[in-house]
């Protein structure tokens, strides 16, 4: 499917699902009290990451693709060709285990940026509250295929999306983008975990393009890597359940590159291990100012972009 046509089916998805009235949604407000961490405590990592494959939430589905490829065709006039390379045909559905890495990062997001609310936000209750609210549908009459706006929402504004950045990983002409390379992530990665308490950075990999070859996973925030080592530690949602201990982006891309199509496309592309396709940085807002609080980082990131 041509790029065009994918940004010409989202456009129109979206201006579907934008008609239908507002959904219920799911989850409460943080407590002032529990926005901010404490000076120099580290973010608890216990249970994380959380796992796509998880048998609580991993069948849950995100999309029926039966259901998209029916709306693409008769509300967007897609090709039939079109309309079915709009999602992969799993053998067992569009589920979170399968189509989840993003849904499962801002999860943990919300669960570690946001731990006074109760109970704690997992794959399952924002899937469902997504759903709810319109950001996708199981019949693609939304289907965004970013939406950090829903962190913002379900926190009720105490965490969101505060600086973000696009690399295109394979493209011609753009250059080659790592974990060690990028000033935004190098910045991060300067700080001491508990200088980053208040944020955290999703990063991509793989593709660009959003299909079944592009992953995301955090950052580790409490990792104590220098910002010149290539293989960033992670906190990601295809760590199989069974692994204990350290997991990398090297790690990350062997454990994924066993599927077919990933390791086609990625080989087609030619993309490392280690390369990144964006970086997006969610942080506390301090409800007094309704500013992000990435003081820290924002100095971090000029250093790195002065030193060039």
């Amino acid at each position: 499917m041509s790029e065009s046509t994918r940004r010409g089916f989202i456009t129109s998805a979206i201006s579907a699902g934008a008609a239908v009235s507002a959904g219920s949604l799911i989850g409460a407000a943080a407590s002032s009290a529990g926005v901010t961490a404490p000076a120099g405590e580290l973010l608890d990592v216990t249970g994380m990451p959380y796992r796509q494959d998880d048998p609580r939430w991993g069948r849950n589905l995100m999309w029926d693709r039966k259901q998209v490829i029916k709306v693409a065709r008769e509300f967007n006039h897609e090709t039939s060709a079109d309309a079915n390379s709009l999602l992969y045909p799993y053998s067992d559905g569009n589920n979170i285990a399968n189509e989840g890495c993003m849904l499962s990062c801002l999860a943990m997001v919300l669960k570690l940026l946001a731990p006074a609310e109760k109970p704690a936000w997992t794959p399952a209750t924002l899937n469902r509250a997504a759903q709810d609210a319109y950001y996708y549908t199981r019949s693609g009459l939304s289907m965004v295929t970013l939406y950090p706006d829903l962190v913002s929402e379900m926190s009720e504004g105490h965490v969101g999306l505060a600086m973000a950045q696009d690399y295109l990983p394979g493209v011609k002409g753009w250059r080659r983008v790592y974990a060690n390379t990028s000033p935004l992530v190098r910045a991060y990665r300067a700080l001491t975990p508990a200088q980053r308490s208040n944020y955290l950075v999703m990063i991509k990999t793989g593709t660009y393009d959003d299909t079944a070859s592009s992953h995301y996973a955090l950052l580790h925030p409490n990792s104590e890597q220098s910002p010149d080592e290539a293989n960033a530690l992670l906190l990601d949602p295809a760590e199989p359940r069974s692994h204990k201990g350290d997991w990398t982006m090297t790690d990350s891309a062997k454990w994924i590159g066993q599927e077919p199509q990933i390791k086609r496309d990625w080989a087609k592309a030619g993309i490392q291990p280690t390369e990144i396709g964006g970086a997006w940085i969610f942080s506390r807002w301090d409800p007094s100012t309704g500013a992000p609080m990435i003081g820290p980082l924002v100095q971090s990131w000029s250093q790195q972009l002065a030193a060039g």
